[in-house]
C-alpha cells in the first residue's frame, strides 16, 4: 500500500487565481509530493501530476498540479460534471469504521463537486460550496496547472456527525483525468479494475498526519 505522510503547514496555500503556476517556484510545494503517476487505463497520453497536502488547526490544506499543453475547463458552476473536463481529484476516507468516503473533484477553470457516499452509486453531491474550502484554479499557459482549496475538520465532523482531528491515518487517492480533450485516468494509488473506475476505496493509499 502507497503511503503520504501530510505534514504540518509550513507555508500558505497559494492564492494561484490569474497566476501562472511553477510547482518548483511554489513554496508551498517544497516537500514531498504524492505522484499522481500510474495509468491503469488509456493510451499514451499521460501527463506528470502531483498531489501536495499539509494541515494545521483548521484542517487539510489541498494543492493538487498537472503539465500540460492544452486544457478543457466547460464546466464552470458548482456541482456540474467537472470530470468531463481537465480535472483533478481528492478521494479520502477519514474513518476507518465507516465505509463512507469523501470526493473533491475540481477542473482546471476551478469549478468543484464535493460529494459523499459508500460508492459510485447512491452519492451524496453537496448542492452549495461548503464554507471555507475556497477553491481556486492557476491561469494555464502550456504547462503546469493547478487547484488548490482547504478540507475544513468541522466539514469532515459535519459530515461524518463526529469529530474529526489529525492523529490517526485515513485512506485515500489522488487522480488526474480528462474524459474529452484528451481522455486520460491517472492515480496516485493502483487500481486494480478493467474500466476506468476511481470510486474504489479499496485501492486507496495510507495517508497518515506528521
Amino acid at each position: 500500500m502507497r503511503q503520504y505522510i501530510i505534514r504540518r503547514s509550513s507555508a500558505p496555500l497559494p492564492s494561484l487565481t490569474g497566476a501562472v503556476f511553477d510547482p518548483d517556484a511554489e513554496p508551498f510545494c517544497a516537500g514531498e509530493c504524492a505522484p499522481i503517476d500510474t495509468y491503469p487505463w488509456g493510451g499514451d497520453y499521460r501527463p506528470e501530476a502531483r498531489a501536495h497536502l499539509s494541515w494545521d488547526d483548521a484542517g487539510l490544506n489541498v494543492l493538487l498540479c498537472a503539465r500540460e499543453a492544452t486544457v478543457s475547463r466547460a464546466v464552470t458552476a458548482f456541482d456540474g460534471d467537472v470530470w468531463t473536463d481537465s480535472c483533478l481529484e481528492f478521494f479520502f476516507r477519514p474513518f476507518a469504521d465507516d465505509a463512507r468516503y469523501v470526493n473533491v473533484e475540481v477542473n482546471a477553470a476551478g469549478a468543484a463537486l464535493v460529494g459523499i457516499g459508500e460508492g459510485r452509486e447512491n452519492r451524496r453531491r453537496l448542492a452549495a460550496c461548503p464554507p471555507g474550502m475556497d477553491f481556486r484554479a492557476s491561469r494555464h499557459a502550456g504547462g503546469w496547472w493547478a487547484v488548490a482549496y482547504a478540507v475544513p475538520f468541522a466539514l469532515i465532523a459535519s459530515l461524518y456527525d463526529r469529530d474529526f482531528a489529525p492523529g490517526a491515518a485515513f485512506t485515500g487517492n489522488f487522480y488526474c483525468c480528462d474524459e474529452t480533450l484528451h481522455p486520460h485516468f491517472g492515480c496516485w494509488s493502483p487500481i486494480a479494475a478493467p474500466m476506468p473506475d476511481f470510486h474504489r476505496p479499496e485501492c486507496f493509499g495510507r495517508l497518515a498526519f506528521e
